[in-house]
């Protein structure tokens, strides 16, 4: 029986050493796959819009899909980064114009192409008409994006997806700016009391929001579903010394998953599995992931250019089937994703420091 004690104390030695604390996760970058798990559900959401090739398998989007997961879990990984950005921020100036830097380069590089670039190119406008028209303008006006106009003049009028949008992701974009104001707000809040505050905040949240017979408006569901991930990744943040992850967490989550769409509850679970989900394959195999993982962060450059681009490929290149519309949209993408880096969010970045 002495024999084997040391064996098993090796095994539990090894176990307990397995088990990491969020902090030590979220800590440096290389500690972590986020930066994967950013492009991963960027292409999920590519994925998504390339069922909107085939009027008939639009209802794709009335059953759950492995690609539904990708806002929720940009939306988590945000809450997540964003509250740790203002945690480590040494001023609310410094946290505003980091923010400032990350969101907007690439957006408005996006907006000014689809508008100069797309737009004139696919047009039924002639150039005089399209450059003088006032929806072109109200285009343009979504570089503030506290608001998105989507239509530009006698573009994609008659698009086979079934919309005029020059890019339908925009609004997410414009959520996403509103919920780091949101954050920004708390600055002056001791990180003590949002530990406190935070939970039963989300807790109500999720009630008002799933309650039986409960018809929420349409411009609130974003922001029950969407938002309330992202305040969860704020909250998680702030007990990140406390939540212990273990690898063996990352196998029994998919089987939780598909027991929660099984019974129907993952309406219910959904807020308590993305987060668990994200986490727990965000830390699992960070050596060997790191060297598949794009040196680039072209997560939001896919994110912000897929939508105009998809448009593109459905109307001019007719794409038989949504893989082959997604694996179009993606070589398509990718290239201006890295445009959208090395030209513009990586030179943006390092400005960081001006503001202190």
């Amino acid at each position: 029986m002495t024999r084997g004690r040391p064996l098993v104390s090796g095994r539990l030695l090894a176990i307990r050493a397995s088990r990491r604390p969020l902090a030590s996760v979220i800590d440096s970058d290389k500690h972590n796959n986020f930066r994967l798990l950013r492009l991963i559900a960027a292409a999920m959401v590519v994925e998504t819009h390339s069922h909107l090739i085939l009027p008939g398998d639009r209802d794709y989007f009335t059953h759950f899909h492995i690609s539904f997961l990708g806002l929720p879990s940009f939306f988590f990984l945000s809450g997540l980064l964003v509250a740790q950005s203002l945690y480590h921020s040494s001023s609310w100036k410094s946290f505003l114009w980091k923010r400032v830097l990350r969101i907007y380069p690439a957006a408005c590089f996006s907006l000014l192409t689809c508008a100069l670039i797309i737009g004139p190119l696919v047009t039924s406008f002639s150039m005089t008409d399209y450059f003088s028209s006032a929806q072109l303008y109200h285009f343009l006006s979504s570089c503030s994006l506290f608001h998105t106009f989507l239509l530009l003049p006698g573009v994609f009028t008659h698009s086979v997806l079934g919309t005029p949008s020059v890019n339908s992701s925009l609004w997410t974009v414009s959520m996403e700016l509103k919920l780091y104001i949101g954050v920004l707000l708390t600055w002056p809040i001791p990180a003590a009391w949002k530990r406190w505050v935070l939970p039963p905040l989300i807790i109500a949240l999720i009630l008002y929001s799933t309650w039986p017979g409960q018809q929420l408006p349409g411009y609130l569901q974003p922001w029950m579903t969407y938002g309330v991930q992202f305040l969860t990744g704020a909250l998680c943040f702030h007990f990140r010394d406390h939540i212990i992850i273990h690898p063996v967490t990352v196998f029994l989550l998919p089987p939780l998953i598909f027991l929660s769409l099984w019974l129907h509850i993952w309406l219910y679970t959904a807020y308590l599995l993305i987060p668990a989900l994200v986490i727990c394959t965000g830390a699992f195999a960070v050596r060997y992931i790191k060297r598949i993982t794009p040196k680039p962060d072209l997560s939001y450059g896919v994110y912000v250019f897929a939508f105009p681009i998809q448009q593109c490929v459905a109307n001019y290149l007719h794409p038989q089937s949504p893989l082959q519309f997604f694996i179009l949209s993606m070589m398509a993408v990718c290239p201006m994703a890295l445009l959208s880096w090395y030209v513009v969010e990586k030179n943006a970045l390092r400005l960081k420091g001006l503001v202190r």
